[in-house]
């Protein structure tokens, strides 16, 4: 079997942007090509990703498809660096569009997060709670939760396998949502394409790994997501591809391996231990 092709960042903003701006304008793909002078194959090429598109070629069908100043500007920025393996986005739309394209494209998304109930499974009252301490404009906060509930609603067509990695150290804190809260894990990873794991951070080896998100297609590691106040960063570099990869299978041995970890189901000791 073929390996996956690896698809840089920036590649993957732009050439979603292009799809979208398309389908937004009621534009089929061949009349495109032809508007523009390529081969529709070639077209298909560049909104999927598999090609770079070049930056004169994004400009036009931008400009023919008459987008946003704003959406033109940002992808006109993330054009130059389509071939780039990694990617610092700072852009704030950009920050959950790119996510959920990634998320889209993987079979299996693998996340680990030790401080914190992932995105994915926070309640909104959860998420609000959150977004509230963070330092960010209320634009982008309803931005941001308005990412989070497209992105909950298509973890539940169980197109891939979300494989969540979580420490009890997630669970502290907040007490007046901790029961929403628990109740809302123990009714995701119920889902067959969902599987919650709980692991106990008090060895100094969990502790040392950050949070991070892994894209995998057929079990192949494609993007490497790592999250900032201000900003994600992408990788697709194959020797940090790799790095993260035998990180996870690691942890996920861990998970699965050991009487310290267990599932949010067959462990009520454990949530109840949190209370």
């Amino acid at each position: 079997m073929p390996k996956p092709i690896i698809r840089p960042p920036a590649t993957v903003a732009v050439s979603s942007s292009l799809r979208d701006a398309r389908k937004r304008r009621g534009i089929g793909l061949r009349r495109l090509a032809d508007k523009i002078g390529v081969h529709p194959a070639t077209l298909s090429a560049w909104e999927l990703g598999i090609k770079v598109a070049p930056v004169t070629s994004v400009a036009w069908i931008l400009g023919y498809l008459r987008v946003e100043s704003a959406e033109y500007d940002r992808v006109m920025a993330l054009a130059p660096h389509a071939g780039d393996a990694n990617l610092v986005d700072q852009s704030d739309p950009q920050l959950g569009h790119l996510l959920w394209t990634y998320e889209q494209i993987s079979s299996r998304v693998v996340e680990w997060a030790p401080s914190c109930i992932p995105e994915l499974l926070q309640t909104r009252a959860y998420a609000e709670r959150v977004l509230d301490k963070a330092v960010m404009p209320d634009d982008r906060r309803d931005m941001d939760l308005l990412s989070r509930q497209v992105r909950q609603q298509a973890l539940n067509d169980g197109s891939r396998h979300h494989v969540f990695l979580i420490t009890e150290q997630a669970l502290h804190g907040m007490d007046d949502l901790h029961k929403e809260q628990i109740g809302h894990l123990r009714v995701v990873a119920q889902l067959k394409h969902v599987t919650v794991r709980f692991m106990l951070s008090t060895e100094t080896a969990l502790k040392s790994i950050g949070a991070f998100t892994l894209f995998e297609d057929r079990s192949d590691p494609i993007a490497v997501l790592l999250r900032h106040h201000h900003c994600n960063t992408y990788l697709t570099d194959r020797t940090m591809l790799s790095r993260y990869h035998g990180t996870a299978r690691a942890l996920l041995r861990r998970a699965f391996g050991e009487l310290a970890s267990t599932s949010v189901l067959s462990a009520p000791a454990l949530i109840e231990a949190t209370q």
